[in-house]
């Protein structure tokens, strides 16, 4: 599932995201937007914070495949 998906099946916004994992609202969007590839940490604290495993965030699969 995208992240995005993810995120308002949560009923989060980006912000809240952010401040969840650790990181900033701006490296959320970049990573919705697929304008800047994540850290593979960056999608682990991401995922800890949105409660799924890192495999079911697609742009997780998408930076392993590349």
């Amino acid at each position: 599932m995208k992240l995005r998906e993810l995120r308002i099946s949560q009923r989060i916004t980006q912000s809240e995201l952010a401040e969840l994992a650790g990181i900033t609202q701006v490296t959320v969007s970049h990573i919705e937007c697929n304008t800047h590839p994540p850290t593979i940490d960056t999608m682990l604290k991401v995922s800890k914070a949105l409660g799924v495993e890192l495999i079911d965030i697609d742009e997780f699969k998408q930076r392993i495949a590349a």
